[in-house]
């Protein structure tokens, strides 16, 4: 058991003024930036997440790719949303979730998964998320100088510090 998130990968890249930019550059800059955003967001929650891009209008087969040991991504074969491949994960996996997240600007799948324990998160409010979640990361790990800036000798014991320094001390 546990939590999942699944993201119609597009649906977030056309919400985001960041990721549409990328977009409009290369559709695969878009989308790996999305999965990195993901991999990170699922590794800080403990989530299994799932990232869905749709082929509908393209020609291609169907592909699963695992990264790392929480994400998947997934580009859905020809004719095939990713909106319907979601509502088929849905309805295939709830039984095996506490929770399911389904982060999607289409409405029509909210009344199609009436359940309680499917959750709907908008784009918008995902891209919140992730972005307070980057900031957490930011104060945590690469503001403070304390934790920024470690060095070797902030590991060591005092007196092999003083030992240290008085080797450097009769050197210079």
């Amino acid at each position: 058991m546990g939590i999942a998130i699944v993201v119609d990968g597009y649906n977030v890249i056309y919400s985001s003024s960041e990721l549409k930019r990328l977009l409009e550059k290369s559709k695969y800059q878009a989308q790996e930036k999305l999965v990195n955003l993901m991999s990170s967001y699922c590794s800080l929650e403990g989530r299994e997440g799932y990232v869905v891009f749709d082929a509908y209008r393209g020609h291609c087969l169907k592909s699963e790719e695992e990264i790392g040991s929480n994400l998947k991504i997934i580009l859905t074969g020809t004719g095939e949303t990713a909106d319907s491949y979601i509502e088929k994960f849905v309805s295939q996996k709830k039984a095996y979730y506490d929770y399911i997240y389904v982060v999607t600007s289409d409405y029509s799948q909210r009344r199609t998964a009436d359940d309680k324990k499917v959750l709907f998160l908008s784009p918008q409010n995902f891209l919140k998320e992730i972005e307070a979640y980057q900031k957490v990361l930011r104060e945590t790990y690469f503001s403070s100088p304390s934790k920024a800036c470690l060095r070797v000798s902030d590991y060591l014991k005092s007196e092999v510090k003083e030992r240290l320094d008085r080797i450097r001390e009769g050197l210079s």
